[in-house]
């Protein structure tokens, strides 16, 4: 088992799946050509195939592999294939996939921390780009199919195991919404009752206990754009700067604790900003029109009508201050200069709701509205698909090709949701299978004690993954909100909670240990990879066929 692990992992990491880009159908098609190889897979050819994932720019692929043994009684075997890029990795970058000797010498050419000096000098660590994240737990996986495509051909598998690993997790995660389809097809085509996924994301050391995680946090994004009064400088008190505006809404969410979750004695991060400028293309001596920004927020309960409504609160506060602000400069401005002589600013501003304002222009201009929002919609969806824009800002080109057709002269905050969008799910909350994550945790810390190694559970991972698709645990409303508040919702972006539904399966995370994923110091627990973590997956799957 280890040799079979560490074969299959040096040759996958030395695959360069880079995220968002075609060589993840590498990866794709080397597991696929593993899959299909097994002398199970030769004798049962529709068990297994490489599904393209629709309307994909990229044409990107999901290997899969069904063993069906005498019940229908099922586990997952899930996780990503894409990999994050390596420019980090300097001068050790063309050999940053390449596991072993000439990489780790290189390697040790860089400024490293007494911690990283030590792993190295142990030899207990694996390095390479992707060997943690997430290829060791793939590897494992992998080898397992194999062991118990073995028992099944012998007729001796107790229940069914179904591996398929998806592209595109370190992105927008259009692997495994699309995997729901495919999976919800298989539990109807082949009468399998999913009891458990276990997806093998790389796990930390807290207190010399690994972590295994029951959930995943959510995220939502939402994006704010302001739009204010242009004017000439030479004559600002005739204008309405938006970046004010914009500023006030940031400094009253960026960090802030009231938008932090709690579940039991755990808690999100608080809201961090990604992007926040003005919409002027071109300089000039102007008070720009428009600025927008986007942040995150992580959610464990707060559904998005819960944070919009927050948002909407904190709009109107930003914008009557950043009025009563101007308003006061100005008549303190008045007393220094005769020639200014407006009584009152009278600024108005209107906060909207991007679903609100749509429903109002549709209202108001009917089909007019409707065509051209139509048209607006498609090119922004087909410069998404061509690579042109990303989501957060197809996002705000959206919003302000509709703010334009708005024709409003008054100061308007616009909030919007923008893609991608993870639920919170937690694998004790899913209907009809309530606590089998804590029934797979029990499993896991027996099995690892006894092989020398104590585990600990945290109830939500905090850094999003693909679980979030694997079943709907929270309310269902939250999901329709996110819809209706997403300008891109349709044809650009979506997700298939009818298929998530079906699926219905409770997710962990039990991966090898690993550390600093994402930076060239990226390694892999050697013992954890190939001893601890396959034996102890083994037995949480054979069990976890007769949770009840």
């Amino acid at each position: 088992m280890e040799d079979r692990i560490m074969k299959i992992l040096t040759e996958l990491t030395a695959i360069k799946s880079r995220t968002g880009t075609a060589d993840e159908n590498l990866a794709a098609d080397y597991i696929y050509k593993y899959i299909k190889n097994l002398a199970y897979f030769k004798e049962h050819e529709d068990n297994c195939g490489l599904a393209e994932i629709e309307s994909d720019p990229l044409k990107r692929h999901i290997p899969y592999g069904l063993i069906r043994g005498k019940s229908g009684s099922t586990v997952i075997l899930g996780g990503h294939f894409d990999v994050v890029d390596e420019f980090d990795y300097g001068d050790a970058r063309e050999l940053a996939y390449n596991i072993g000797e000439d990489l780790e010498e290189t390697l040790r050419k860089n400024s490293m921390t007494a911690e990283q000096k030590k792993d190295m000098e142990s030899g207990e660590w694996i390095w390479a780009k992707g060997a943690a994240d997430m290829k060791g737990g793939l590897a494992i996986h992998m080898a397992l199919l194999e062991e118990f495509s073995k028992h099944a051909l012998a007729g001796e598998l107790e229940g069914s195991v179904l591996f398929m690993p998806v592209p595109d997790e370190e992105s927008y995660s259009q692997g495994m919404r699309r995997a729901a389809g495919i999976l919800a097809d298989l539990k109807e085509k082949k009468n399998l009752d999913y009891k458990l996924l276990i997806n093998p994301e790389p796990t930390d050391m807290v207190d010399e206990k690994q972590i295994m995680f029951l959930g995943t946090v959510g995220k939502t994004m939402p994006v704010i754009m302001v739009q204010g009064i242009s004017s000439h400088i030479g004559h600002c008190f005739d204008g309405f700067n938006p970046l004010s505006v914009l500023t006030g809404i940031y400094q009253r969410t960026n960090g802030a604790l009231d938008f932090v979750d709690r579940y039991k004695e755990e808690a999100t991060m608080p809201p961090t900003w990604l992007k926040m400028r003005d919409l002027k293309e071109v300089y000039d001596v102007s008070i720009p029109l428009r600025a927008a920004g986007y942040f995150t927020v992580l959610s464990l309960n707060s559904g998005p009508d819960c944070i919009l409504e927050k948002l909407i609160d904190i709009s109107r506060q930003a914008a009557s201050e950043e009025v009563d602000k101007l308003e006061y400069t100005y008549s303190k401005y008045k007393k220094l200069n005769k020639f200014e002589t407006k009584s009152e600013l009278a600024l108005k501003p209107r906060v909207y709701s991007f679903n609100q304002l749509r429903e109002e222009l549709t209202q108001r201009e009917g089909e007019a509205f409707m065509l051209f929002y139509e048209e607006a919609y498609k090119q922004i969806a087909e410069d998404i698909a061509g690579g042109k824009i990303n989501y957060p800002d197809g996002t705000i080109s959206l919003m302000e090709k509709v703010l334009s057709f708005a024709g409003f002269t008054d100061p308007v905050v616009l909030i919007a949701f923008a893609p991608p969008y993870y639920p919170a799910v937690n694998g004790n909350m899913v209907r009809g299978k309530e606590f089998y994550a804590q029934k797979a945790y029990d499993v896991v810390s027996g099995i690892s004690s006894e092989m020398g190694q104590e585990v600990s559970y945290q109830n939500f991972f905090m850094g999003i993954s693909d679980n979030s698709y694997a079943a709907v645990t929270g309310d269902e409303k939250g999901n329709e909100d996110f819809a209706h508040g997403a300008p891109l919702w349709g044809q650009a972006y979506d997700i298939d909670f009818a298929s998530i539904k079906k699926i219905n399966v409770p997710a962990v995370i039990y991966g090898p240990v690993g550390k600093e994923y994402h930076k060239w110091s990226e390694r892999v627990n050697k013992k954890s990879l190939l001893q601890t973590v396959p034996a102890v997956t083994r037995g949480l799957i054979e069990q976890a066929w007769h949770f009840e």
